[in-house]
C-alpha cells in the first residue's frame, strides 16, 4: 500500500480515518502498527486487543472528517434535495451559501465531471474553510465565489439553485439564475420564512410543489429486542421545492 493512502480502521464500536504510514497509530484502544497493513481487507489488532478491519474510505467517510465551520445541511436533507430536484450527472447547480461546503461537495459528486457547481458565500472565513475542504476532497468541478448573492449572482439558466439563506426572496436575479422549469430549493428553519417565500413565489410565477421536513430516527437491534435510539435528528429546516415558470 502506498504511503499516505487514506485508510479507514473499522471495528464494531469505533472507526478511524488516517493516512497509511509505517508507524504506530495512537488511539483510545491502544496502538495500531500501520506497518503491518498490506492491503484493504487486512485485519489488524490494537495493543489493547481490539480487532480492526482496514477498508478504503468512501466519499462520505472523507467528508465527515473535513473542516467544520457553520452549521451544515445534513445528509438527510441533502439527499432529499438531490432526489426531488432531479439533480444528476451533467446538471448545473448554484449553491448559496456555501458554509463549510458540505452541500456543494454532495452536489459535486452527483453532477460528476460533466456537471458544474457554483457556490457563493459572503463570509471570507467560510470561503476559506470550504475551499480547504474542496481541495482535500479533490473536487474539481466546483467554482467557489466570495460574494453577496442578494446582489450579484451572475450565472443564468442553471438547472437548479439551492438557497440556505435567511431571506431568499430578496435575491434580485433569481428568475434569471434558473432555467424555465428549473428548481428553486429553499432551506428555511422558520415558518415565517416560508410565508415570506410563498408570497414572493405567488407574485413571480414560481410554482411551489412541496414543503416538507425530514426526521431521522436510528434504531438499536439486540437479538429479538428492538428500540429507537434516544438520539434522534428531528427538525433542522423546512425544505421548499419550487419550479421557475
Amino acid at each position: 500500500m502506498k504511503k499516505n493512502t487514506k485508510i479507514l480502521l473499522i471495528s464494531e464500536n469505533s472507526r478511524y480515518l488516517t493516512n497509511y504510514k509505517k508507524e504506530l497509530f495512537h488511539i483510545k484502544e491502544g496502538n495500531v502498527d500501520l506497518s503491518k497493513i498490506k492491503k484493504f481487507g487486512d485485519k489488524i489488532e490494537s495493543s489493547r486487543g481490539t480487532l480492526f478491519t482496514v477498508i478504503e474510505p468512501n466519499f462520505f467517510d472523507l467528508l465527515k472528517k473535513s473542516k467544520r465551520g457553520p452549521q451544515i445541511i445534513l445528509p438527510k436533507d441533502a439527499g432529499t434535495i438531490i432526489s426531488y430536484s432531479g439533480i444528476g450527472s451533467g446538471s448545473k447547480v448554484i449553491d448559496a451559501g456555501t458554509g463549510s461546503g458540505w452541500m456543494a461537495s454532495f452536489l459535486s459528486k452527483v453532477v460528476g465531471p460533466k456537471g458544474k457547481v457554483v457556490t457563493y458565500d459572503k463570509s471570507e472565513q467560510n470561503y476559506n474553510i470550504s475551499n480547504t475542504n474542496f481541495k482535500s476532497l479533490n473536487l474539481k468541478n466546483i467554482k467557489s465565489k466570495l460574494g453577496d448573492v442578494y446582489e450579484n449572482i451572475s450565472e443564468k439558466n442553471f438547472d437548479a439553485i439551492i438557497l440556505d439563506l435567511a431571506e431568499p426572496w430578496k435575491i434580485k436575479t433569481l428568475k434569471n439564475n434558473v432555467k424555465i422549469g428549473g428548481h428553486i430549493i429553499c432551506y428555511l428553519p422558520q415558518v415565517s420564512q416560508i410565508q415570506e417565500f410563498k408570497a414572493f413565489a405567488d407574485k413571480n410565477n414560481i410554482l411551489i410543489e412541496r414543503i416538507i421536513e425530514i426526521s431521522e430516527r436510528p434504531w438499536n437491534f439486540d437479538g429479538k429486542i428492538s428500540r429507537p435510539k434516544s438520539q434522534q435528528i428531528g427538525h433542522t429546516a423546512f425544505l421548499i421545492f419550487s419550479r421557475n415558470l
